[in-house]
C-alpha cells in the first residue's frame, strides 16, 4: 500500500497542474470576451470544456459591479446565465438584482436569463413584472416563468393574460401557461383557441399541445398531413414543449420526408422533448446537406446550444473524419 502513495500525490499534483493551466486560460478567455473580443457562444464552449463555470460565474458576478455601460452590462448578464451552473444562488440573486434596474435593457437581460437559469427562486419577481408599464419586460417575464415551469405561477399569468392589452406579452403568457402543466388552464386556453387572432389561436394550440390536451393534439395532426409544406411545418412548432415519447409518433414520418426545414425542425422539437438522438441526427444530416441546406441544420443546432465540442464528438463517434 505505501508503494501507491507516490503515485497519488503525483496524480494530484499534475491534477493541480492541470486546474491551474485551465483557470489561465479560463482568464484569458473572459478577459477577451469582456473585452468585446470574443462572442458570448465561444466564452460558453471554453469555459465548460476547461470546467470552470463556477469561477467564471463568479468573475461575471463581480464585472457587474463595474463599468457603466448598459449594452455591455446586458451582455455579462447573458454570459453569466449561459455559464452559471444550474442552481447558483450567486447568479440568481444577481440576476433578480437586475430586475430592479432602471434601465430597462438591462431588466429584460435579466428576465432572460434567469428564464434560461430555470431559477424558481426568482418566480416571485418575475410574478410581479406581469403588470409592469412595459410591453417587452411582461412579455419576457411570461417567458422566463414558462421556461421555469412552476405551477404556482398560473394563477397569476391566468389572472393578467385575459386583460393584455399587447399582442406580444398575450403571446408569451399563452405560451407559458401550456409550460407550467397545470391541466386546470385548458378551459381557459380553449377560450384563446377560438380567438379572431390566428397567431393567439396558434399560441393557445401549441400550449394545449404542451399539456397534452385533446384539442390542441388534434390541430397538429390535421396540420401534419395537409399538402402545404408550410402548414406541416406549422404542425411542428405546435409541438414544441411536447415530450418526446409524445411527439414522437406524430413527427416521425416529417423526419422522413425531403423538405429540409420540415425535417431539421421536426428533430429539434424531438431534442427539446428529450430524444438526445435528434441532436447526432442534425449534426449528421447536416454535414450530409449542400449548400444553403446546410444552414437549415446549422440554425436548429445553434437552437438547442450545441457546442462545437460537442458536435466534434458526435463526429467521432459516428466515425466522421
Amino acid at each position: 500500500m505505501k508503494r501507491c502513495v507516490p503515485i497519488t500525490i503525483a496524480l494530484l499534483a499534475s491534477l493541480a497542474l492541470a486546474r491551474g493551466g485551465g483557470r489561465a486560460e479560463a482568464e484569458t478567455a473572459l478577459q477577451r470576451f469582456l473585452s468585446g473580443a470574443m462572442p458570448l457562444n465561444q466564452l460558453v464552449n471554453r469555459i465548460a470544456f476547461l470546467g470552470e463555470q463556477r469561477w467564471a460565474a463568479e468573475e461575471l458576478i463581480n464585472a457587474l459591479h463595474h463599468g457603466s455601460d448598459a449594452r455591455r452590462h446586458a451582455q455579462v448578464l447573458e454570459a453569466l446565465a449561459a455559464v452559471a451552473p444550474r442552481g447558483n444562488e450567486e447568479a440568481e440573486h444577481a440576476l433578480v438584482a437586475a430586475l430592479a434596474d432602471e434601465e430597462l435593457s438591462l431588466r429584460l437581460s435579466a428576465a432572460r436569463a434567469l428564464g434560461r437559469l430555470r431559477s424558481a427562486r426568482a418566480g416571485p419577481a418575475l410574478t410581479a413584472l406581469l403588470k409592469d408599464n412595459a410591453p417587452a419586460l411582461r412579455r419576457e417575464a411570461a417567458r422566463a416563468l414558462g421556461l421555469i415551469g412552476s405551477k404556482t405561477a398560473a394563477p397569476a399569468l391566468a389572472a393578467v393574460v385575459k386583460s393584455e392589452p399587447e399582442l406580444e406579452p398575450r403571446l408569451a403568457m399563452i405560451l407559458a401557461l401550456g409550460q407550467l402543466g397545470d391541466p386546470r388552464q385548458v378551459p381557459l386556453l380553449e377560450s384563446f383557441s377560438k380567438d379572431t387572432s390566428q397567431t393567439t389561436r396558434l399560441a393557445a394550440a401549441q400550449a394545449l399541445c404542451a399539456l397534452g390536451a385533446p384539442s390542441g393534439l388534434e390541430l397538429a395532426k390535421r396540420l401534419l398531413a395537409s399538402k402545404d409544406v408550410g402548414e406541416r411545418v406549422q404542425g411542428v412548432l405546435l409541438l414544441e414543449g411536447v415530450k418526446a415519447k409524445t411527439a414522437g409518433p406524430l413527427l416521425q414520418a416529417s423526419l422522413a420526408q425531403p423538405e429540409h426545414r420540415l425535417r431539421a425542425t421536426a428533430a429539434r422539437v424531438l431534442a427539446e422533448g428529450g430524444d438526445g438522438t435528434r441532436v447526432d441526427w442534425l449534426v449528421l444530416e447536416g454535414l450530409k446537406a449542400q449548400g444553403e441546406d446546410r444552414l437549415i441544420y446549422e440554425e436548429q443546432l445553434e437552437k438547442l446550444h450545441v457546442s462545437d465540442e460537442a458536435r466534434q464528438a458526435i463526429l467521432e463517434r459516428a466515425g466522421v473524419k
